[in-house]
């Protein structure tokens, strides 16, 4: 095959056609995915001389006479979360395969960030979306993808019901089922499922409809408490709905049936902060094993700073130091914690997080391990089958099973 020889200039479509001995024409269609016509042995060929030449597509020119951009849009809830990058790896590996470029957004926890991100995307003429929603756009959605013209869309974690399009996300109400199996085989009495505001997020509701339900069905006390503020946060709820007001407080007695409150009998506890909440249920329960169940990473890390806070303050208060109430404001350091010890004994602690970053972290917390790397590779496989591979199968909701990890925060 025969090579470019001229100083440093850069290698073009024609170049590569000449080497490989094939038209432009078929140059241009490999690099568009088009290989329905195309021999293994010409596809090799293909790839071997570009990767020899170190041949890189003018990608505007190729938007421009392309009827593909070979670009998906990307729109993440909010791309700080851990879970997040792992999720746009999963991505990642899987365009690479296929030359497409990913465009990221971040919609910050904002639907209107999310509505202008989805705009924006479109703008830059990507051929598909993938949608880590932030909630509260579902009727948004559900009019792009029903909206004839509009490319195809994939919803990633989180989803709309009924599926109005591929679903990718983890099998909720299964991981749920499968830490509280666990956390009872631990011994322990009773369970408080920590989440922030439910409304509007789909991954949210199925979990703790899953914990009442199991609650109620084992026999097992428990509770899901919802919030919305900081860690050290008391003060009032908000964020959670188009009202301002979270779902009701809703508790599992001794008889294990399920309290499903209607919003307007919230009652005041439920304006209440993190930390003052949780202090207040470990002290109900004290002489109990109570396990704190974590709905995400972030939820993980606030329920860890609440306990080491309350651990800090009991050790305190053991060595003498904060027993005057009155030096110390409205906490209360000699009543407020017990006998709790950080994680791990007579407060558990676990959570819906990755292996890699929940086994880090203090004596390691027991987790439910989502594979948010093959969540991503399985939305943008979904995807690109759409848009470059003929697929016009009906919608799938595709639920990925999560790992069981344990570790030393539900030390028996």
């Amino acid at each position: 095959m025969s090579r470019p020889t001229k100083g440093n200039r850069k290698p073009s479509i024609a170049d590569v056609a000449a080497a490989v001995g094939v038209s432009k024409t078929t140059i241009s269609r490999y690099l568009h995915g088009e290989y329905d016509y195309m021999s293994a042995d010409t596809r090799a060929r293909i790839e071997t001389v570009i990767r020899e030449l170190d041949y890189r597509p003018n990608k505007m020119a190729q938007g421009l006479k392309a009827t593909n951009s070979r670009m998906i849009g990307v729109t993440i809830a909010n791309i700080s979360n851990p879970f997040s990058s792992q999720l746009l790896k999963g991505m990642q590996a899987v365009c690479r395969e296929r030359g497409i470029q990913l465009l990221v957004s971040d919609a910050d926890d904002d639907p209107k960030l999310e509505r202008a991100a989805i705009e924006s995307l479109m703008d830059s003429q990507v051929d598909g979306l993938i949608v880590n929603t932030v909630g509260g756009n579902d009727e948004f959605l559900t009019t792009f993808a029903h909206t004839a013209g509009n490319p195809p869309i994939v919803l990633l974690d989180r989803m709309i019901t009924p599926p109005m399009c591929d679903c990718i996300v983890t099998d909720n109400a299964g991981a749920v089922d499968t830490m509280l199996d666990h956390v009872c085989e631990r011994g322990y009495d009773y369970v408080v499922f920590v989440t922030q505001p439910i409304d509007g997020i789909t991954t949210r509701r199925a979990r703790a409809d899953a914990a009442l339900d199991y609650f109620a069905g084992h026999g097992l006390g428990g509770e899901v408490l919802e919030y919305a503020d900081s860690p050290r946060d008391d003060g009032e709820l908000n964020a959670g709905g188009t009202n301002g007001t979270p779902d009701a407080p809703r508790t599992t007695g001794e008889s294990g049936k399920t309290d499903k409150s209607d919003k307007s009998d919230c009652d005041d506890s439920a304006s209440v902060g993190l930390a003052a909440r949780l202090t207040a249920i470990l002290n109900t329960h004290r002489g109990e094993r109570v396990c704190v169940f974590a709905n995400n990473e972030d939820a993980m890390c606030d329920v860890f700073a609440v306990l080491a806070d309350l651990s800090e303050a009991h050790d305190q208060a053991e060595d003498g130091v904060g027993r005057d109430d009155s030096r110390n404001g409205d906490r209360d350091t000699t009543n407020s914690t017990g006998t709790v010890n950080g994680v791990g004994t007579t407060v558990g602690l676990c959570a819906f997080a990755t292996k890699r970053w929940a086994r880090y972290s203090g004596p390691g917390i027991t987790c439910v391990d989502q594979d948010p790397v093959l969540m991503g590779r399985t939305a943008a496989t979904r995807l690109i089958a759409r848009i470059y591979d003929g697929d016009s199968s009906p919608a799938q909701l595709v639920e990925i099973p999560a790992q069981l990890r344990v570790f030393g925060s539900t030390a028996a």
